[in-house]
């Protein structure tokens, strides 16, 4: 709009140089220059009204068919079964005790010492005698239990025992994913104005 109006503005002004360019040229005075009807002018001094019409062109321009989109895609968490070896039962130790162990040994034993007494006797005469008589020792052999080792404990380790179990577990987390579509574009065409219309006064050549 506002172009347009500087348009019509020049134009004007063209066309007060027009008017005055004839008196000018002819340097007549006031009352010399005056021409009425202007289609009874003659020669050098006439003009006319030229009009030079708008000119278009043809321009491409991009323009958005569909903007860009972001979708956002929930992916639930993947789990899967698995199986683990798990204790029944852990290794113990159990006590046992070992009773003492015994045997019998044969000894020799004193009974009586070695002694010596007075023996009074007859001999073949008749005649009596005395002497001392030696008694040797009287031993004898007795029996008697003797601790071969003694009691003690010992312990028995029973391994342990074990088992399979099969429990569920998370291999990845629940998570978003965003997909971001891209616009879309599109080409079309569009007049546009190249130079604009305008009027200037020429002269008319007759």
């Amino acid at each position: 709009m506002t172009f347009r109006l500087l348009s019509l503005s020049a134009l004007a002004t063209t066309a007060l140089m027009g008017l005055a360019a004839p008196a000018l040229a002819g340097g007549c005075t006031s009352s010399s220059c005056y021409r009425a009807p202007v289609s009874n002018c003659g020669g050098g001094s006439c003009y006319k009204l030229v009009s030079t019409p708008p000119v278009y062109g043809t321009v491409d321009e991009s323009y958005v068919v569909r903007p860009e989109r972001t979708f956002s895609r929930v992916i639930p968490a993947q789990y899967d079964t698995v199986s683990e070896q798990v204790v029944l039962q852990p290794e113990r130790r159990v006590a046992r005790h070992i009773p003492a162990q015994y045997r019998t040994v044969s000894e020799k034993v004193l009974i009586s010492p070695a002694t010596k007494r007075w023996e009074v006797t007859r001999d073949a005469y008749g005649q009596t005698t005395g002497c001392w008589v030696h008694v040797p020792a009287q031993y004898g052999y007795q029996q008697r239990t003797v601790e071969v080792s003694p009691a003690s404990v010992d312990y028995d380790v029973i391994p342990a025992v074990y088992g399979q179990r099969s429990r569920r577990v998370m291999v990845s987390a629940s998570r978003v994913e965003h997909e971001t579509v891209p616009a879309e574009y599109a080409t079309r065409q569009r007049q546009v104005l190249v130079s604009p219309g305008s009027q200037h006064w020429a002269r008319a050549g007759y």
